[in-house]
């Protein structure tokens, strides 16, 4: 923009005031003013809609952006998971997505408190046929995976992000893993958690604690979609935080 001021009109609506905030609050760019005119005019998305609808002779459809972690803050779920429905084959890709992710760490729901297995009913047709795609997508090599993070304070006492270590360890069927981690996690008296539906198996070697500096350690299973990775300095602050500290199951 050769440093002049500018304004960058954006299309938020008036369902949705709290993205002006945060647009306004996030923007870095120097000489910046954003403009907001459809929450100036108190356009919701169903003025919009009938606008375009009038002008145009056609329903406009809102776009479907299957990995935006947006619908619910949004306060369109509902229209969201319609859309799904419209999509099964895409609902099971997303479906699986989440799942795998909530495998390894349960908070890592795409849309907010809730996970989206819980919003579909195999007793609804619609429904059905989108659990039914998320099957196919479960139908795959599966993998064992050590899940370790890091919840470490910086000198000054603040807290620093996560850091994480990902390995796979073995690959094979949902049932041939599950029955590994099981049968070594009882040799070693540790209880493993079942998804009696799809199949996963968790083992929670080191629980999360409740105040930081802390570590969590666990072994699950899932579709063998993850690539290892493993944040910079891991293995020395591990070391560091806990001396000496092995894996309780000799699995990794």
């Amino acid at each position: 923009m050769g440093g002049r001021p500018f304004r960058q009109i954006m299309g938020f609506n008036a369902d949705e005031p709290g993205r002006r905030l945060g647009d306004t609050t996030a923007s870095k760019i120097p000489g910046r003013t954003g403009v907001y005119p459809l929450i100036e005019w108190g356009w919701g998305r169903q003025q919009v809609e009938d606008y375009l609808l009038r002008r145009f002779g056609v329903h406009w459809p809102k776009s479907y952006c299957t990995f935006c972690c947006f619908p619910v803050s949004m306060g369109s779920r509902p229209a969201h998971l319609e859309r799904m429905r419209s999509h099964p084959e895409i609902a099971g890709e997303v479906l699986r997505l989440e799942y795998t992710a909530m495998s390894l760490n349960p908070n890592a729901r795409l849309y907010g408190k809730d996970a989206l297995l819980e919003f579909f009913d195999r007793s609804r047709p619609r429904d059905r046929v989108c659990l039914e795609a998320f099957e196919r997508e479960l139908d795959v090599p599966w993998a064992l995976y050590h899940v370790r993070r890091l919840f470490l304070l910086s000198d000054s006492g603040r807290r620093r992000p996560v850091m994480r270590s990902t390995e796979r360890v073995d690959l094979g069927s949902p049932r041939q893993l599950a029955r590994q981690l099981t049968s070594v996690s009882e040799r070693h008296g540790v209880a493993v958690e079942h998804d009696p539906v799809y199949g996963r198996a968790r083992t929670w070697v080191r629980p999360r604690g409740e105040t930081w500096p802390m570590a969590e350690e666990l072994f699950v299973t899932a579709p063998a979609r993850v690539v290892d990775k493993q944040d910079r300095h891991f293995e020395r602050d591990w070391a560091a935080l806990m001396p000496g500290s092995a894996s309780q199951l000799p699995l990794g």
